[in-house]
């Protein structure tokens, strides 16, 4: 661990369900501002991993630290008022609000004594998302599953985070919206927003993440410098189809 402290710090998570140990002893960080991966296989304990940060499931051991403070035991709204804020996997919009109403519901924190703040935030969001803005009367499930995603990622957004969590953002979407959705990740990453993303497709996140981490069985298998990684012959063997 380096002088400076991480803005998240985890160690020794364990999560389970029942008998099941989905996550066991992983360690990661993330510093501020850092753009960081984590790949590995389906049941790797991914999903698992980002719940547990967000607050969303509780972890059966292990600490997690943000901002120097532990946040472990933390639920998901308190988490979210100290600046973790999550795009979980398959979306999780409100259906039947509409996309104004879902956009401010990531701002519910705020609301009551932000309000300039909130709409200057909103006014931010729909500058980077403009589909959005020609849909903010529609309800929710009306949007396509990519217009979904810049919504959920939007109203991530709306909380003010100092880290974005993503839980599998290229899943069920088509290439040409990724393409789309990607190149803001890293302008709010480099505007200095920290982001932690899964993602299934292992050499989207190599490209675009300054380091990964590598997931199998619960644990940490490889770490490293994303372009080393996107490099490296267990890498290539199993998550980048051989093209080496």
């Amino acid at each position: 661990m380096g002088e400076q402290k991480s803005l998240l710090e985890v160690s020794d998570l364990r999560v389970s369900y029942g008998r099941i140990e989905a996550v066991r002893t992983l360690s990661l960080k993330v510093g501020a501002g850092e753009f960081v991966g984590v790949i590995g296989s389906n049941g790797a304990g991914k999903s698992s991993t980002m719940r547990a940060i967000a607050g969303s499931v509780p972890p059966s051991g292990g600490r997690i630290e943000f901002k120097g403070a532990d946040v472990t035991s933390l639920p998901s709204y308190e988490k979210v008022a100290r600046g973790i804020a999550m795009v979980p996997e398959g979306r999780m919009i409100f259906g039947n609000q509409t996309v104004r109403d879902n956009l401010l519901l990531g701002a519910y924190t705020r609301i009551g004594h932000d309000k300039a703040g909130v709409a200057e935030d909103m006014e931010r969001a729909l500058s980077l998302f403009p589909r959005l803005r020609e849909r903010l009367e529609q309800l929710g499930a009306s949007l396509s599953g990519g217009e979904q995603q810049m919504l959920a990622i939007a109203r991530g957004l709306l909380s003010r985070p100092k880290l974005l969590v993503i839980d599998e953002l290229s899943l069920g979407l088509a290439p040409k919206i990724i393409e789309q959705i990607f190149p803001i990740l890293i302008d709010l990453n480099r505007q200095g927003l920290a982001v932690l993303l899964v993602e299934q497709m292992a050499s989207y996140a190599l490209a675009v993440t300054q380091r990964t981490y590598v997931m199998e069985n619960g644990s940490i298998l490889l770490e490293g410098p994303s372009q080393e990684l996107a490099t490296d012959r267990r890498v290539l063997d199993a998550y980048l189809g051989r093209r080496h």
